[in-house]
């Protein structure tokens, strides 16, 4: 394992959502809207920089690698929404089901998993085998958005930094084994209960 390359990414990581750190700690969907914007901008430049994605191609044999995404994330948002309330405006659907899933997917999928490609062995977690530099990232991502999120209070930070990690396993999984393409659709319809129950006034 080349640990500069894997300290380099993790600097690039940090890099990239810095600006979501500022925009969230002001706890309003349009701060974070305009920080996310910024962190594509520089999600983009630095997947250039790294070098090509694999893109990979939607099509039928895909159809469980975003049926899984949609029904994980009707469960985990719906657990979620019942017990926190999810902040939505009108910039939420273009910030989570475009922005967000775009720089998860070059930074935390591309470039975290390029990166550490070196560390392609495989560990079981729970009854899935899922690649060491996989569950690496996953750890990485709900590190960085925890401390996003932890204005918010430190119980809605440990929860948001558990689903960024739950979600970030399935779709790490399906990026190695679909491409990049895939990877982010599948975010975008996990994302999507989030816009939906996001407009929901749950009874608490």
């Amino acid at each position: 394992m080349n640990y500069l390359n894997f300290l380099e990414a993790v600097i690039i990581m940090i890099a990239v959502t810095l600006p979501l750190l500022i925009g969230k700690n002001k706890k309003n969907e349009e701060n974070l809207f305009w920080a996310s914007m910024v962190s594509v901008v520089l999600a983009i430049i630095a997947t250039f920089v790294t070098g090509n994605a694999n893109i990979g191609v939607l099509n039928f044999s895909n159809f469980w690698a975003i049926l899984i995404p949609f029904i994980a994330g009707f469960i985990t948002y719906g657990i979620y929404g019942l017990n926190f309330e999810i902040q939505y405006s009108k910039f939420s659907p273009i910030t989570w089901l475009i922005f967000i899933p775009i720089i998860d997917t070059l930074i935390f999928r591309h470039i975290g998993i390029l990166y550490t490609s070196e560390m392609n062995f495989k560990i079981q977690v729970l009854a899935w085998f899922f690649p060491v530099n996989v569950f690496l990232i996953s750890i990485i991502a709900s590190l960085i958005y925890f401390f996003i999120y932890l204005r918010n209070g430190v119980k809605e930070a440990i929860v948001d930094a558990a689903v960024f990690f739950v979600f970030g396993m399935i779709a790490g999984y399906i990026y190695v084994n679909y491409g990049i393409l895939t990877a982010f659709v599948s975010e975008l319809v996990f994302n999507l209960w989030r816009i939906i129950f996001g407009s929901i006034k749950f009874q608490r």
